[in-house]
């Protein structure tokens, strides 16, 4: 209970009258948490929510609902549980699919009760394995030390105070204050990957150096010093605009100040940050171009689902949909939104559509020059002109987004505004 009690203290987390919704699984690791916890309440005023839910993967899953509503019952504790109706057309992933409802059952009892953090019962042997596995998978230092004693999800304060401890000592805690348990079955079988780690190399790895554990509390902690120094070398450097939707560029003398290593990490870091993706530095299902002095950068897929559109008829003041983003066109010059562009039209007569190729564009001058001169003056890469609204008037293209607007002047022309709108 005491280094429970240091956990908060040191971390500098708040514990008097606090409300902690704690997940719980019924086995040894998290039944010791709940107790630890339990012996705190009264002296902390503490509102504990005991949470659980069940996969319903095993056979026996019922009888951990069962100890936990024994175990509530007797300490006057609230239980919330969740069943998992999973869909039987799921025939893969459905691990990742359970952990992912899991956590969101988690996170919306949290939300719901206003409680002020979420607790899991992860200990030191897991964080070993971690680091093991992403070593092996990856090698990627961040994901390395994914397993945050303190972290956030969704905004939620997501604490694990038990990563000090090593599975051993919450088993001889568990025994010495006669806690009932269920273990997992299937954390005795060799089938994946980590529990190969645990049965095979972690204890070869404790009898090299029984302070494994501590040293990988060590790893984390210097690797969190690391993370802290990254993210501010990233934010002082210039940041990538949004072009098009999921589309970003950045001028290519900015990155030309760094070396080929610090323009690999400077794109993996920006990935993650927008994607919450991890790549390598071949920036895996993501495409790097450089046009016209910028560096683009897209995601694969976000670009291969997305076809030319014909042209469709606009209405003024009526919002409209063009490749997963909305827009209004409207006479409003103060429009509550993000203003794209402006040009004059003599009608109102309106459509909307991708651009053709070969297009031709009228100039000031009654002269016309074609599509692809303005797109290579504003620097959009042939690959994603067809990404461009287009706005045409009596089928005469008076708007290309970032590219063009109407450089024939009348004298009865109004002036018409393109609004990009935020997506609900």
């Amino acid at each position: 209970m005491n280094q429970i009690i240091e956990f908060f203290q040191e971390n500098k987390v708040g514990l008097k009258n606090k409300c902690l919704v704690i997940a719980t699984s019924g086995g040894p690791d998290s039944m010791a948490l709940v107790d630890m916890l339990t012996k705190l309440k009264d002296k902390y005023n503490l509102r504990l929510i005991v949470a659980h839910f069940d996969h319903q993967l095993r056979p026996d899953s019922k009888q951990e609902t069962i100890l936990l509503e024994k175990y509530c019952h007797k300490n006057h504790l609230e239980f919330r549980n969740k069943i998992w109706v999973r869909d039987h057309k799921l025939l893969s992933g459905i691990e990742a699919a359970a952990r992912e409802k899991r956590y969101r059952f988690l996170v919306d009892l949290v939300n719901e009760l206003s409680a002020d953090y979420l607790l899991t019962a992860h200990h030191g042997d897991d964080l070993v394995e971690n680091i093991l596995l992403k070593l092996i998978r990856s090698g990627n230092p961040n994901e390395m030390n994914s397993l945050q004693a303190i972290s956030k999800r969704e905004g939620i304060l997501l604490l694990r105070p038990l990563l000090s401890f090593s599975k051993n000592d919450l088993l001889l805690y568990v025994q010495a204050n006669h806690l009932d348990y269920i273990e997992d079955a299937t954390n005795a079988e060799d089938d994946v990957m980590r529990n190969r780690l645990r049965h095979h190399v972690v204890p070869l790895l404790k009898k090299e150096n029984p302070d494994l554990i501590k040293n990988a509390l060590r790893f984390n902690h210097e690797m969190n010093q690391y993370v802290v120094v990254s993210e501010e070398w990233f934010e002082d450097l210039e940041q990538p605009e949004e072009i098009f939707d999921q589309v970003y560029r950045i001028k290519s003398d900015e990155l030309k100040k760094l070396n080929s290593e610090k323009q690999a990490f400077y794109w993996q870091h920006f990935i993650w940050n927008k994607w919450h993706l991890r790549v390598n530095d071949e920036l895996n299902g993501f495409t790097l171009q450089q046009y016209q002095g910028y560096d683009y950068v897209w995601r694969d897929k976000d670009l291969l689902t997305k076809d030319f559109v014909s042209k469709f008829d606009l209405q003024l003041d009526r919002p409209f949909e063009f490749l997963g983003r909305k827009f209004l066109l409207t006479e409003n010059a103060a429009y509550p939104a993000e203003k794209i562009g402006k040009f004059k039209a003599s009608t109102i007569n309106f459509s909307a559509g991708s651009l053709s190729l070969g297009t031709r564009l009228n100039l000031k001058d009654g002269h016309h020059a074609k599509s692809k001169k303005f797109f290579s003056a504003a620097a959009i890469p042939s690959i994603l002109r067809k990404y461009c609204l287009t706005i045409f008037n009596n089928d005469q293209p008076v708007f290309v987004e970032n590219t063009y607007q109407n450089q024939v002047i009348a004298g009865k022309q109004k002036e018409f505004f393109v609004y990009r709108l935020k997506n609900i």
